[in-house]
């Protein structure tokens, strides 16, 4: 399943409320580890690290701060990962975050 937050108006400190929208369901996907090449903010320098990546089909619509539940265990997306080679794209890849693991 993956869950989009989108915003359902604002509390009383001014702040967003969010609700979760399911954008999609029964997607088959596979989570891998692997180095991956990553923009750090605090230096605004790419590094390599290791990192957990979630594969979801070519034309998932996938966003950071998507919530993804792959059997009991929830990952929220970091970061989509670009696609620098080839022109036809098989699958789509994401940095994820456990949440409850």
């Amino acid at each position: 399943m993956i869950d989009r937050p989108i915003a359902d108006g604002v509390d009383r400190y001014n702040q967003n409320q969010y609700r979760d929208e399911r954008v999609g369901s029964d997607v088959r996907c596979r989570l891998v580890e692997k180095s991956v090449k990553l923009m750090d903010e605090k230096t605004s320098e790419y590094s390599w690290v290791k990192a957990t990546v979630l594969l979801l089909p070519a034309g998932t619509s996938i966003l950071p701060k998507d919530k993804v539940t792959v059997g009991s265990d929830v990952w929220l997306v970091k970061q989509p990962l670009s696609r620098s080679r080839g022109n036809a794209e098989h699958h789509v890849s994401v940095v994820v975050e456990a949440l409850n693991g």
